[in-house]
Parts: structure tokens; C-alpha cells; sequence
């Protein structure tokens, strides 16, 4: 039993010998296992980090040459969208002029009604018609009453008549007494008058007007081409324009604008010798005065200021001037009506070019606010209600906020980031010209007048191609301001020509 017990406890201490010493092995393998483990997550890591190194190594060319051909792509985007914007620009989405539009049909930019088409309601007819004072005429000779009777003498009859006109030349002979100057031929008042209202009015070149006078008379008046051009020179020295100048001068209210024209000649800056053109054309400005009852046109070798000082209209108006923003003109006059129509032309290009929806609710708003005037000048309001000028006043200063706001989401450089922010700046330094067509109701919204005044020049240019001299033009500035006036007062603008060649010229 003893022997027994002692074999027990030797196999018991050996087991925990042996138990002890497998522990202790088991110790050493966890550390080694645990040095082994560490050293090859470092080694990972190393890899990792030679292998991303090296990637970025490679990939660096690469991703600079992809940086660099996407700010490229980037810029020709930018040039493709810029070069389309101002291919697509007309006379509908910008400042530029009907002419330029070539053969690209414009759409017609004038916001629908609800009215029909046609004549409207209340609109007064025009048709032939026998003057009331058909025998005073005829007594004055003025007119010729010719009766063709068909009724054989019936005393019930009605009439139908027949409008028609006779051009017969008249020869009157002036009889004086001889050994004086020697005798002459001279074109009459009439002959005079009418080869200067077809030339001013009709737009007829001095070619076909003298082929017209030949034509109508069978060849028994035929002025010459310098004869006719003489005729338009005479004119001009006859008209006084200082009735003019005061009426303008006199006003609440004056448009001014000025469009190129092309001649031959020009007056010369700061000498009184005219630049002439050789070979090609040279570039000359007719500028308008206009208001409602009066037009006066200058002629200008440039578009600078020195041609209004020279002028000397602007210079002694005071008060509210249309124009169409140039800088030139806030210089003048005492208000500002910048116009409504070339700023909402040129919105609606930032809107349909540039892809910017701030100028489409901009562009809605200025013509809400001209059509809120119309309404109530259809009412005889003359001004606008406080509490609704307070509105939109408030709306343009949050219009203005709204647009900086889109323009801080405008990459710089890219199209419409520039013409987002000039008009940004236009409208918040000029917003007294902007909404002074509703702060004061005697102000214009737009300068169409100033333009209507001015479209003349282009027909007329059109008819010969330039302007074969300097003084054709002065003389043509001074013919179309009193004849343009004349219609805006209803006179008859034949009459008033034929006054300037029955009275004397204005004294110098």
C-alpha cells in the first residue's frame, strides 16, 4: 500500500513537471507566436506603404496630366459656350441694333395680350373722302372739280366720284426791264419743295428722283443730279432751328441717342479741315434731342462728349434725360430714365445665352412694374401708390440680394459670371435711374423715341450706301429736325418746305 502511494505521488509530480514545462513552452510559442505576428504586420505595413508609394509614384503623372486636360476641357467649354452666346446675340437679347440681325429671323419680343388682333375697338377708319370745302378749294385754286354727266338731264342723280392728280408743268414768265442782270431759268418753289421732300422723306437717291421729274413731266423738267442735291443744301439754309432748340430746352423731358452712319466725309477734331476717305468710308454719329412734339438731329465726327458740348443742348438742360446707359450722358440733365427696353433685352440674353434664371425673374419684374404704370396712366393716376412703390422698391433692393447670392454659385471665368456681375453693379448704382419711371410718372420706362427718330438715317443710308459729304449730312440733320417735328405737331410737312424756299434764310 505504502508502494502503492509513492507511485502515485512520483506520477502525480511528474505530470506537474511535465505540466509546468508545457506551460512554460506554451509561454515561449505565445511570444513567439505574438513577435512573429507583430513583425509581420510591420512587414505588411512596409509593403503596403512601398506599394501605395509607388502607385502614387506612377499615378502623379497621370492624375496632373488629367488636371491639366480638364482645366483645358474646361476652358474650351467655356470659349464653345462664349463663342454660341454671341453668335445667338440679336436685336432681341442685347444692345444690338435691328440691322445687324442679317437674314436670322428674331423673335418678336413684346409680351401677349388678351387683345385681338387688328383693329381694337373704338378705332377711328381712314377712308377716300370729298373735302367739305371742295368749291372754296377750287375758287383758291387749289383744287380742279371736273363733272361728267351722264344723266341726261334727269335733276335726280347720285354721284361717284374719282380722286386722281395731274402734274403739269407751269412756265411762268417774269418780265423786267432790260439792262439789268441777264435773263435766267429757275426751278419754282413747288419743283424745289417736292425734289426735297422725295429725297428727305421718300428716301429716293438723287439718280431715280431725277429720272422721277423726267418720267412725270414726259421730259419737259428734268433738274440735274446737282440741281436736286442743291435743292436739299437751299432747304436746310432757310430752316431756323432756335425754335426748336428752345421747345427742347423748355421741356420736363428730353430722349437722346445717336447711331453710326458712314460718309465720305468728316469734320476734323480740333481743325477745320474734313478728314476725306479714301479707298473706303469713314464713321460719322447722328445724335437725336426728342421729345414729344419736337426732334432735332446733329451731325458728329465722334461719339464722345465733344460732340454734345459742341451741340450745346445738354449742356443747358435741366431736367429728366432718357438715354440708354452711356456714361457720357449721367453728366447731364438733373434725373435719369435709363432705358427699361435695352435692360430687359439684354436679361433676357443673360436668361436664353447664359443660362442664368436670376435676369428671367429680373426681366419679370421691371416689366410687372411697367405694366402696373400702364394701368394706372389707363386710369389718369399721375402718380404711383405710396405703399406699392414701397413694395417694389423693396423687391429691387431683394432682387439685388438674390443675384449676389447666384453669383457667389458662378464660377468665376466661366460665361455669365461677368455679365452677372456688371449688371449686378449696374443696377445697385444706378437703381435712381432704374426706377425712376415709377417714382415719377412724367419719366419715361423706355428711349424708344429717341430710336424711332433715329431710324430714318439707316433707310437713308441704305437708298446710297454713305453719305457722299459732310455738309449732305449736316444739310439732311437740319431738313429731317423740321420735318420731324412738324409731323409730331400734325402740320404738313410739304407745306413747311414750301415755306423755306418762299422766305428768306435766317440771318446768320
Amino acid at each position: 500500500m505504502a508502494d502503492y502511494g509513492r507511485d502515485m505521488y512520483r506520477q502525480l509530480c511528474e505530470q506537474t513537471e511535465k505540466s509546468e514545462r508545457l506551460e512554460k513552452e506554451n509561454r515561449h510559442l505565445r511570444k513567439e507566436v505574438a513577435y512573429l505576428t507583430e513583425r509581420m504586420n510591420e512587414m505588411t505595413e512596409s509593403v503596403d506603404a512601398r506599394i501605395e508609394a509607388a502607385i502614387a509614384k506612377a499615378i502623379k503623372p497621370v492624375n496632373a496630366e488629367i488636371a491639366e486636360q480638364n482645366t483645358r476641357l474646361e476652358k474650351a467649354n467655356d470659349e464653345i459656350a462664349r463663342l454660341k452666346a454671341n453668335k445667338n446675340k440679336d436685336s432681341g437679347n442685347s444692345s444690338k441694333p435691328p440691322s445687324s440681325n442679317g437674314y436670322r429671323k428674331v423673335p418678336n419680343n413684346r409680351e401677349a395680350s388678351e387683345r385681338k388682333s387688328g383693329g381694337q375697338t373704338g378705332h377711328k377708319g381712314h377712308h377716300a373722302s370729298i373735302p367739305k370745302n371742295l368749291e372754296e378749294l377750287v375758287a383758291a385754286g387749289k383744287a380742279e372739280h371736273v363733272v361728267e354727266d351722264e344723266t341726261a338731264g334727269s335733276k335726280e342723280y347720285v354721284s361717284d366720284w374719282e380722286i386722281d392728280l395731274h402734274i403739269i408743268p407751269v412756265y411762268r414768265e417774269l418780265r423786267r426791264c432790260a439792262g439789268g442782270q441777264p435773263p435766267m431759268v429757275r426751278y419754282g418753289a413747288f419743283v424745289q419743295s417736292l425734289a426735297v421732300y422725295l429725297q428727305n422723306v421718300g428716301m429716293l437717291s438723287v439718280e431715280r428722283l431725277a429720272g422721277f421729274f423726267k418720267d412725270v413731266t414726259e421730259g419737259m423738267i428734268a433738274p440735274s443730279e446737282a440741281s436736286l442735291l442743291q435743292f436739299s443744301e437751299k432747304a436746310a439754309a432757310h430752316i431756323d432751328l432756335e425754335p426748336l432748340i428752345h421747345d427742347l430746352l423748355d421741356g420736363t423731358t428730353m430722349h437722346t441717342d445717336d447711331t453710326p452712319v458712314k460718309t465720305t466725309q468728316r469734320a476734323g477734331r480740333g481743325t477745320a479741315q474734313a478728314d476725306i476717305a479714301k479707298g473706303t468710308t469713314l464713321s460719322a454719329y447722328v445724335r437725336t434731342y426728342s421729345n414729344a412734339t419736337t426732334t432735332l438731329l446733329t451731325a458728329n465726327a465722334h461719339k464722345d462728349e465733344e460732340g454734345i458740348r459742341s451741340d450745346g443742348i445738354l449742356t443747358r438742360f435741366h431736367g429728366i434725360l432718357a438715354h440708354d446707359h452711356e456714361a457720357k450722358f449721367y453728366n447731364y440733365g438733373t434725373k435719369h430714365a435709363t432705358c427699361g427696353a435695352h435692360l430687359c433685352r439684354e436679361l433676357k440674353g443673360m436668361y436664353d445665352l447664359c443660362m442664368l434664371p436670376w435676369a428671367g425673374e429680373a426681366r419679370k419684374f421691371f416689366l410687372e412694374m411697367n405694366e402696373v404704370k400702364k394701368q394706372d396712366q389707363l386710369a389718369r393716376k399721375t402718380v404711383c401708390d405710396p405703399p406699392v412703390l414701397s413694395q417694389f422698391e423693396n423687391r429691387y433692393d431683394e432682387l439685388l440680394a438674390q443675384g449676389t447670392a447666384a453669383l457667389a454659385h458662378v464660377r468665376k471665368k466661366s460665361l455669365g459670371y461677368d455679365e452677372l456681375r456688371r449688371m449686378l453693379n449696374r443696377l445697385a448704382q444706378h437703381k435712381a435711374a432704374y426706377m425712376l419711371f415709377m417714382r415719377d410718372y412724367s419719366a419715361p420706362f423706355t428711349n424708344n423715341l429717341a430710336e424711332r427718330d433715329l431710324r430714318h438715317c439707316k433707310t437713308k443710308q441704305k437708298v446710297s450706301g454713305c453719305y457722299r459729304s459732310w455738309h449732305g449730312l449736316v444739310s439732311y440733320c437740319t431738313i429731317r429736325s423740321l420735318l420731324d417735328s412738324t409731323r409730331k405737331r400734325g402740320g404738313s410737312l410739304f407745306a413747311v418746305l414750301l415755306s423755306c424756299f418762299l422766305s428768306p434764310a435766317p440771318a446768320e
